[in-house]
């Protein structure tokens, strides 16, 4: 379903030289918004408002926009777009035409000068330890001061870096060959210490605060799913300075399958309001890019940084591999 808004009729303050930021000039703006027929089935079906988008508010939002001076048409378009799908969960994609009607070129005569974009909703899936944040030092000595403490031979901090990215009690198992009562003590001692020893010196990859920011400005949804537990990855993006970026979150606790089940993605995709295919995945290890793989998310994205090596994530599907956060 789409909803058009047609030669919406605007007297605006756009332009690059003074006289139009100064003495403004006629606009007008033509727009769709895609609501798709599962999410609109209520309205079309049933004469529910609930189940659409107001159009009152739309024009409200492209008054507001359009009440911005903005030197470029492109920005203003820009803005437009990445607000309404910001505003309104239940728009897909936005396609939008501005046009200056009487643009200052010499000589000019024809209906006007316009920008055309269209900008549809993307949500990106970031992992957190070895993708985000650098965790493997503080995850590699928590994890072998569990075993110490509980009397097990110590895991190489390479056999614990293998494990990164998969549930706590499965990387322990995996580890130390436990299982039952033995496995409970050792995940509880381990969530003890890692408060102690694990967030000592965690900080955020080179870039990834300038790629986060990108994103969010381009008017992307942002999550996380992640095989740590919720609270703890809520505290270290607080403490890192990230959590505003992010819309949702799926930790450990939060789904019953985790990486490389497909269900945190699917769980995330459905939260957000996209299809699986307008979901870039993005993660640096290889249960990261099968957990997107299994989803049928519309990419999946390795990055060289992490805890598994750019062959193996390829191997695993990755569609690229990113060696800086610049890339992403």
């Amino acid at each position: 379903m789409q909803i058009h808004l047609k030669s919406l009729s605007f007297y605006a303050y756009h332009g690059v030289l003074p006289q139009e930021r100064e003495v403004g000039g006629r606009y007008l703006v033509d727009l769709s918004a895609t609501v798709s027929d599962r999410r609109a089935h209520e309205a079309l079906c049933h004469d529910r408002l609930e189940a659409t988008v107001n159009y009152a508010d739309i024009y409200q939002t492209v008054c507001d926009e359009m009440a911005q001076p903005s030197a470029l048409l492109e920005h203003v378009a820009g803005r437009m777009a990445r607000a309404l799908l910001a505003k309104f969960s239940e728009i897909e994609e936005v396609a939008l035409t501005v046009t200056k009607c009487e643009p200052p070129i010499a000589g000019f005569a024809g209906q006007g000068a316009a920008v055309s974009y269209r900008l549809r909703r993307r949500l990106i899936v970031w992992d957190f330890d070895g993708t985000l944040a650098d965790t493997s030092g503080g995850i590699v000595q928590t994890m072998q001061a569990t075993f110490r403490r509980c009397g097990l031979p110590l895991p190489s901090p390479e056999a614990v870096r293998q494990t990164i990215g998969l549930p706590l009690s499965e990387s322990i198992a995996r580890l130390g060959r436990l299982e039952g009562k033995p496995l409970d003590e050792a995940v509880a001692t381990y969530r003890e210490l890692f408060e102690e020893i694990g967030t000592r010196n965690v900080q955020l990859f080179p870039g990834i605060a300038e790629a986060l920011r990108r994103h969010t400005e381009a008017g992307h949804l942002q999550a996380i799913a992640t095989s740590r537990g919720h609270l703890s990855v809520e505290q270290l993006c607080e403490k890192l300075g990230i959590r505003h970026h992010f819309h949702f979150i799926v930790a450990c606790e939060d789904v019953a399958c985790h990486k490389p089940d497909p269900t945190p993605v699917l769980a995330l995709a459905r939260m957000a309001g996209v299809a699986p295919a307008d979901v870039e995945v993005i993660g640096d290890t290889t249960f990261d890019i099968e957990m997107g793989r299994r989803a049928r998310a519309g990419a999946c994205t390795g990055v060289a940084w992490g805890n598994h090596s750019p062959q193996r994530l390829l191997t695993a599907g990755a569609d690229f591999v990113a060696e800086k956060a610049e890339s992403l």
